[in-house]
């Protein structure tokens, strides 16, 4: 795929962000479906990968994040990926993946768990011994995503060799 090709996804996706797409995340009864998750997540990864194209503010950074991210989560990304320039706050390439969304399959083999107030979003991966990211041992990755205030946010990542406990329902 093509550098312009993948930058006008990337805009598209951001657009139909700005626009309101993600319209579960302010649902206060509604359980958001296994497509809307999936979307959900692919506009978090967009607003993440946005913060490479231009120098922003403090501010602009929470605003992009904040619909898919808990203060807690914001900055732990931030604090990983972003540096403060003089121009300002921008994000660098990196071969360190931690706290961006994973790169789910988003089929059936991108599981869920759900609760009334958690959906936990898991994908087993085996081991990747070539390409620009690279493990050794097949593990899980797994996001939490909480109905909070503010909606529905991720605010937590992890790497496990476990699978997650089954203590909530299957989707």
């Amino acid at each position: 795929m093509g550098k312009l090709k993948i930058k006008r996804i990337m805009w598209t996706l951001f657009f139909f962000l700005v626009i309101g797409q993600v319209q579960f995340i302010y649902a206060e009864n509604k359980q958001p479906t296994k497509n809307e998750i999936f979307t959900f997540l692919q506009e978090a990864f967009v607003a993440q990968l946005s913060l490479a194209e231009k120098y922003r503010t403090q501010q602009e950074v929470s605003e992009i994040l904040s619909p898919f991210f808990t203060e807690e989560y914001q900055l732990l990304f931030t604090k990983e990926h972003l540096f403060l320039e003089p121009e300002g706050v921008i994000m660098y390439g990196t071969d360190i993946p931690d706290y961006f969304i994973p790169f789910y399959s988003y089929n059936d083999n991108t599981k869920l768990l759900t609760t009334l107030d958690k959906i936990i979003v898991y994908e087993y991966f085996l081991p990747q011994l070539e390409g620009s990211i690279i493990w050794d041992q097949p593990h899980y990755q797994i996001l939490t995503i909480t109905k909070t205030t503010s909606g529905w946010q991720i605010s937590d990542y992890e790497i496990s060799e476990a699978k997650p406990e089954e203590n909530a329902s299957n989707d």
